[in-house]
Parts: structure tokens; sequence; C-alpha cells
């Protein structure tokens, strides 16, 4: 025995034995992962749903299409493909079928929880709870004291915020196109939207529409949710996550911390303010109580606010006038409305653009074709498992709707890639539309708490826009769109020159 023992140490000891050690654990990793993959795709409980078996096989491969920037393409080609429902992970099932917005996003019978968030795939800022992420007692007391900043009486007092910040777009607009200079339009939509909602959260722009260029925190936002994305795919595979942690350059380390720092810093500071003024923090502390927001609450959901309010508003905004200068008649029918409407840009006011049937048809359509978050957002079935369309789902399964897929499938809409404002209008070549598909605020007790204010200023800055422009779209963003995403649209420059609209002046009679 002494000489056999002699021997291993040597073969161990040995340049050959050195080899051999590393190249044994990388063949035990990958035997384990294999055997894991061949489980899924045979014997896991999801084995008998439909997809590609690489997808079943291993999470890594819906990953790759998420680092791509086309998941939501190549998750509608799935669906085209494989039907209302695909298996896309190992422990993770994609729907297009609107059922689905009732029996998994809605509130559940009997009283039962609501069907959570992914964990894996929403995450905390921190370890404090905001409308984003959180249990349901939590999200029932925040959304109750938050709700009031988005009542009618709130948009109602908050109008003349958003009339200021349209208006000085409209006003920035004529000085930087004047004399045929193109602009790039996405660049100012945002940048209206982040002044307004800065002055909504803190009762302070960030000056991007004075100053005419970027604020710090309008780039950290954007690159700050698609690091979250990132985030999350690593927390799927084992052992990646610290690694990837390990791999972030510390610029980003630095960056988050300083996003979470300057937020903190503005909620703080907007908290000391003696004032009534009606924006969102003076209705959180007006109606706030011994069952309302602690500080850290109120930091946390004004740090949500933010991007949710500014950086999906900017972007429908983007899409649709790109939308609409594809298609000329629809630009010309929503034209002679607004114009139609309104003799002098004062009388264009949140009450009387509700009253316009072919804006809010085009705004419906553009939120249908190019919805500001088209990605996944998956909730958990429940450890006792739940019936999803008509099929027995195990608990612990991950389910999604991505909202382009699932209102681009030609099983919802008729003429899906078209964007065609008339099928909100009741022509009877959309009768077969499921309309209940068209979710774009999500739904269920989870929806977006600020749908009301969202559409008043798409409302309001696409109406400025036609009634105080001609917008020609220029040769380089002819194709602007399809285009990359990860979460959010990465959205490339939109360019297009703004002719001001000359009016006669109004003639005025007297009496001789």
């Amino acid at each position: 025995m002494g000489f056999v023992d002699d021997f291993t140490s040597f073969k161990l000891a040995s340049p050959a034995g050195l080899v051999l050690i590393p190249t044994l654990g990388i063949s035990a990793i990958l035997s384990y992962y294999i055997i894991i993959g061949l489980y899924n795709i045979t014997f896991h409980p999801l084995a008998k749903y439909p997809g590609p078996k690489s997808y079943g096989f291993t999470r890594l491969t819906w990953s790759l299409d998420v680092i791509s920037g086309k998941s939501c393409f190549r998750l509608a080609a799935l669906h085209d493909k494989y039907g209302e429902v695909v298996r896309i992970g190992p422990n993770e099932l994609s729907y297009t079928n609107s059922k689905v917005w009732k029996e998994v996003f809605g509130s559940q019978p009997g009283g039962k929880p609501q069907m959570q968030k992914d964990p894996l795939h929403y995450q905390k800022h921190d370890k404090t709870p905001s409308l984003h992420v959180s249990g349901d007692a939590d999200h029932t007391r925040m959304r109750r004291l938050i709700a009031h900043a988005f009542s009618d009486k709130a948009l109602r007092d908050q109008e003349y915020i958003m009339q200021n910040y349209s208006s000085l777009l409209i006003s920035r607009l004529r000085e930087v196109s004047a004399g045929g200079t193109t602009v790039n339009i996405r660049q100012w939509y945002h940048w209206a939207l982040f002044d307004l909602f800065g002055d909504l959260c803190y009762c302070e722009p960030f000056g991007c529409l004075r100053d005419g260029k970027s604020h710090p925190w309008v780039d950290i936002i954007g690159e700050s949710i698609q690091a979250f994305a990132y985030i999350g795919l690593a927390r799927r595979i084992p052992g990646l996550q610290k690694l990837l942690f390990k791999m972030m350059p510390k610029k980003k380390i630095e960056q988050a911390a300083w996003h979470t720092k300057f937020s903190s810093d503005l909620a703080d500071k907007r908290m000391a303010m003696q004032t009534d003024r009606p924006d969102f923090m003076s209705f959180l502390l007006k109606y706030n109580d011994e069952k309302g927001l602690s500080i850290p609450e109120i930091r946390s959901n004004s740090n949500v606010l933010i991007p949710g309010g500014s950086e999906t508003t900017g972007t429908f905004l983007a899409g649709t006038t790109w939308h609409l200068l594809k298609n000329p008649d629809k630009m010309k029918k929503l034209v002679q409305e607004v114009r139609g409407a309104f003799a002098t840009q004062e009388e264009i006011t949140v009450v009387k653009l509700n009253q316009l049937k072919y804006l809010t048809a085009v705004i419906e359509e553009g939120l249908r074709v190019y919805p500001p978050v088209p990605s996944n957002m998956p909730r958990s079935i429940p450890p006792e498992g739940a019936t999803v369309c008509g099929k027995w789902v195990p608990g612990g399964t991950s389910v999604a709707i991505a909202p382009w897929p699932m209102f681009t499938s030609a099983a919802n809409f008729s003429d899906p890639l078209s964007f065609i404002p008339e099928r909100w209008l009741g022509d009877p070549l959309f009768a077969h539309d499921d309309r209940a598909a068209f979710q774009p605020f999500s739904s269920g007790p989870r929806n977006c708490i600020g749908k009301n204010l969202a559409y008043a200023e798409m409302r309001m800055v696409l109406a400025k826009m036609v009634w105080n422009f001609d917008l020609v779209l220029q040769p380089e963003s002819e194709n602007w769109f399809p285009h990359e995403m990860v979460v959010v649209w990465n959205i490339p420059p939109l360019h297009i020159k703004l002719i001001p609209v000359v009016r006669e002046p109004a003639i005025t009679v007297t009496e001789s």
C-alpha cells in the first residue's frame, strides 16, 4: 500500500497530475450541468410545454437572447411558431394569451395572496420596500398613500406644471430648429419629461431643457435599468452573480452609489421644504400617518417614480412620433383634429384633450406597437400551483408576459405590425381584435399607479408638437425601428426637421 500511496502522490505532484486536477473539476461541472439539462427536457414538470429544447435544457439560451438586445423579437418569433405559451427556460413560461392578465396578474379569488413578482427578476435597490418591489401588505399600505398624488384632484392641481414644461419644450425647439437645423427629438422628449418629473418629485427641475443638455442622472438611470437586468440574468445561474460583481467596472459601482445618494438627498431636501405646492411630495406628506411611509420608504419610492415616469413617457413619444411620420395619412388626420380643435396654444388643456378621439387612438396604437417596456414581466406561481389558461402550472414556475410579443401577436390583433389608430375607433376590420390583451400599464393590483398622469402628459406634448410644427423625418432616421432593447428600448437618435406653423393673425372687428 505504501508504494501505491507514494505513486499516487507522485502522479498528483507531477506536471501531468497538476493538469489533471482542473481538468477533472471542469469535467465534473460540465457533467453536472449536462445531467441537470437532460432532466430539464425529459422529466421536469414543464418538459411537455412547447418550445425549443435548447431553452428547456439551460437558462443560458434565453439569457443570451436578452444580452443580444433582440429578446422581444426572438420571443415573438417563438410564439408565432409554438403558440400562446412557450417554455423559455427550465422553469419559465411566456404567454401571449390575454387570460394571463387576469389569472396571474389580477387579484386572486377567495382572498388568496397575489402572485408575487419573480424575485430573481425584480430587485430592490436596497432593503427598503417600494411600489416596485414589496410584499402584499407593504404594497397595499404604500399604494393607498401614494395614490393621493395621482388622484384626479392632484392631476388638476398639477396641470399648470405640465403646461409650463410642455410649453418650454416647444419654445426651446423653436430656438434650436431655427434656420432648418434638424433636432434629435428623442433627446428633447426625454429632457422635457425628466425636468417635469424632477419638479413633480422634488420641486427641482434638472435644467435639461434650459441648458439643452443632459443631467448626469439621465444617463445613469438608463444604464442602471439595464445593469439590474444583467444582474437578474446572473442570479438565475448559480455562482455567476458573484463573478459578475467582481467583473463589474469600478465606475459602475461608483455611479450606483452616487445615484442612490443623489436621489435620497433630493428627497430629504424636498421633505424639509415648507410649501403646499401640489407636487408628489406634498400629497405624500399631507396624508402620511402612523400607517404611512417611513423616511427611507419615501426616498425609495421617489427614486422609483423618476425613471418610471420620465423614461417610459419619453420613450413612448419618440416611438409614436416615428410611426406617425412613417404613416403620413395618420399624421394628417391627427394634425387636422388638433389644429381644428384649438385656435391658440393656451386652449390646449387636459380636459379638452380628453375629447380628441383620434389623438386618443394614436396614443393607444403607439403604446401597442411601441410599448415603452417591451420585455418580460414575470410572476411566480405560488407553492401550491395554479391553473393558467386551462392548464395546471406547478408552484415556483416563473410565468411572464412580454408586452411587445403580446401586443403584436396575430392571434390577438389583425394586421398586428401596422400602425393603424382606426382599430381603436370602431373600424369593423378590427372587430375581432382581443383588446383584453392590450394592457400597456400592466394589470391588477400592481398596475401602474401613474397611468392617468402619463396619458395627460402624452396627450399634451404630442398635441402641442403637431399644433406648433410640421414634422419631417430625416433620411438617417428612416429605419429608426426596429432597434435593440434590454428591459427598455435602446433608443437611437431620432432626427427630424421642425417647420413652424404660420398662422394668420386673428382679425378684430370694431364698431364704427
